[in-house]
């Protein structure tokens, strides 16, 4: 499978994820957000409607993802029975290929509207985190190297494990 086929399929597997973990707490979805919340000065209202609109983002792909449900399940059954029908098996294929496509758009669109929360400054400072997500393993490699300090507790402490890469007998 290509890089541009897996980039794709990425909101897909993330929200297989999010269905995996149950449905959200009443109340809505709420993950913890309180360092994000004190970098980027977020209000409360900023997070209600980000997360109202994540909400609204996985309820509609949890519908799509009901209907790609059983067109799998056709193309699985014709493929099992050892059909020869490429028409049947073409058709069903770009059915599923379109329905993942309404839920790579529509995450898209939610994250444009995520964004849209965000002030000038908040923006600038969401810029910053993804251009420093992109060099995750650089820094990840200069901890395990002792390059860089680990983060001081937290779960990214955690998964920094010992420095200079030392993982133990295998």
């Amino acid at each position: 499978m290509n890089m541009t086929k897996l980039s794709l399929l990425a909101p897909v597997f993330a929200l297989a994820v999010a269905f995996a973990q149950g449905p959200p707490p009443p109340g809505g979805f709420a993950p913890p957000v309180t360092e994000l919340k004190t970098y980027m000065n977020l209000t409360d209202t900023q997070i209600t409607s980000i997360t109202n609109s994540n909400q609204a983002l996985l309820t509609a792909s949890r519908t799509v993802m009901e209907q790609i449900r059983p067109k799998r399940t056709a193309l699985q059954a014709l493929l099992t029975a050892g059909s020869t029908d490429a028409a049947a098996l073409g058709k069903l294929l770009l059915e599923i290929q379109a329905l993942e496509k309404q839920i790579t758009d529509n995450h898209t669109k939610a994250q444009t509207a995520a964004v849209s929360f965000l002030s000038a400054d908040q923006k600038t400072k969401l810029k910053a985190l993804e251009d420093s997500s992109k060099l995750r393993e650089e820094i990840g490699e200069a901890a395990r190297l002792n390059l860089l300090a680990a983060p001081a507790g937290g779960a990214s402490a955690a998964r920094q494990g010992p420095p200079n890469g030392f993982r133990g007998p295998r």
